[in-house]
């Protein structure tokens, strides 16, 4: 019970502190901004990706948790590779086929002359050549696949180590693991509020505004989470899904280029349409699947510790199912204890 009242303490820490601080920048600096000039500087919106670390910090310095536990180690060894590798290039993939699958339903709606690009650049007063756009986008897309990760490093490593690093391995010791994806993914969704009311992703003046948005952000963030979670169970590592996260916002509104009049964010061609975004719920579901499979197996050890690399998670469920040998002296200890000793010296 005491060391549930530790893990609560900490989680309300993290959460009041991020949410305060996030918030508060928000609301009192970036809102008065964007009621004057209509829009969000790049510059501000990576400032506020960096507090969910910078709270994790203080978490654990407050709480004198120490940082035994960061998930920090890469893990980059064989078996773990292709978990990097599908984090760096199915996100782009997955939103090229969204797109491809949004055009191929609505027709009318791809523009080969990129005319919505041109609306924007045109109405910045640039000079527009469709021909020499085209081979820039192209360009742009072959070094977004390759950069992108690496240009958002640093900003997504301050979400994914609050996010991914944090929060969720303490929730799944409280609720399990997959409630704690779920629930992870959500209140992600709602640390972004106050940038969805100021048109982040979804825009501003569609049925609903600001609610549709903000619930469409917490379904999305849910989506996400369960396809990062799943690569940093596997891996033991914040590292893949700090990866997927850079690809998927260096990616997520590639088709929107191709439009005639931008599509809808709720839609697509955009990954966070219902459209666009197909390939990710696929990949969701999958990982979903993978993660139920996997925490279904021996729950209890899971959630004794949930975020195991994959090849001792494998040992760790054989170990558990193992029947221990009778021993007769009094030093015998059951095979529960046995389990527990295990997994406490891991």
């Amino acid at each position: 019970m005491t060391k549930d009242k530790d893990i609560i303490k900490r989680i309300v820490i993290f959460l009041a502190s991020l949410f305060a601080v996030t918030y508060t920048y928000e609301f009192a600096i970036l809102y008065p901004q964007w009621k004057v000039v209509g829009s969000i500087g790049a510059l501000n919106t990576a400032a506020v990706m960096l507090f969910p670390a910078l709270c994790v910090l203080l978490t654990r310095t407050v709480t004198k948790e120490g940082f035994n536990d960061c998930m920090l180690n890469p893990n980059f060894v064989k078996g773990k590779i292709r978990y990097y590798v599908g984090a760096w290039v199915f996100p782009p993939l997955f939103a090229i086929l969204g797109a491809l699958i949004y055009f191929m339903i609505f027709r009318s709606e791809f523009s080969p002359d990129l005319e919505y690009y041109v609306g924007v650049l045109s109405k910045q007063g640039a000079a527009v050549s469709v021909s020499g756009l085209r081979t820039a986008l192209i360009g742009s897309v072959f070094s977004g696949l390759v950069f992108s990760p690496i240009l958002n490093v640093v900003t997504c490593f301050g979400e994914e180590w609050g996010w991914r690093a944090y929060l969720q391995p303490r929730l799944s010791k409280l609720l399990g693991p997959i409630p704690a994806v779920f629930v992870t993914g959500a209140v992600w969704g709602l640390w972004h509020l106050p940038l969805t009311i100021m048109g982040h992703n979804y825009g501003l003046g569609y049925p609903g505004y600001p609610v549709t948005g903000i619930i469409s952000m917490c379904i999305f963030c849910v989506i996400l989470g369960i396809s990062f979670a799943y690569i940093t169970f596997r891996t033991g590592s914040v590292w893949p899904a700090v990866i997927a996260h850079g690809s998927v916002n260096g990616f997520a509104s590639i088709g929107i280029y191709f439009t005639k009049n931008g599509g809808n964010p709720f839609v697509g061609p955009s990954v966070t349409g219902i459209i666009g975004g197909i390939p990710l719920i696929i990949m969701a579901v999958f990982a979903l699947v993978r993660l139920l499979k996997d925490t279904g197996e021996v729950p209890e050890v899971i959630e004794a510790r949930p975020l195991i690399p994959d090849g001792a998670f494998r040992t760790q469920i054989r170990e558990a199912q193992m029947p221990m040998p009778e021993v007769k002296d009094e030093t015998a200890v059951d095979a529960s204890d046995a389990s527990e000793g295990k997994n406490n010296g891991q």
